[in-house]
């Protein structure tokens, strides 16, 4: 548990360097991504096609600067306050941030693996 809180403490204060190397690779002034999937669509959603919808959410979203981080290193309160710091780095690297949708689909996947 030691060694997994300590690889996550170097991933997490070593991502604003990451970021900043993909920082010149998106246009500085995007606007804000649309929401990924319409509230219809997400309604007539099974929760399989929910759930394979939200790992992917995860994964892309989270993998395009960084590595995947573990789900089980932190109780889903915590990763609140991460995500929060991600889409605020998001901003600063010019990567479109999250939108509250996917934010709360990436929060549910997380709380489904922990």
């Amino acid at each position: 548990m030691k060694i997994n809180f300590y690889l996550f403490s170097c991933l997490f204060l070593l991502s604003p360097f990451f970021m900043a190397a993909h920082a010149g690779d998106a246009e500085p002034d995007q606007p804000a991504s649309e929401p990924v999937v319409s509230e219809q669509a997400e309604a007539e959603m099974t929760s399989a096609e929910r759930a394979a919808f939200e790992k992917s959410l995860f994964e892309g979203r989270c993998q395009m600067c960084h590595q995947l981080p573990e789900p089980t290193m932190l109780r889903p309160k915590q990763w609140r306050l991460i995500l929060g710091t991600m889409q605020q780095r998001m901003q600063q690297a010019g990567v479109p941030p999250l939108t509250e949708e996917e934010t709360e689909m990436i929060l549910e996947y997380i709380a489904t693996q922990s």
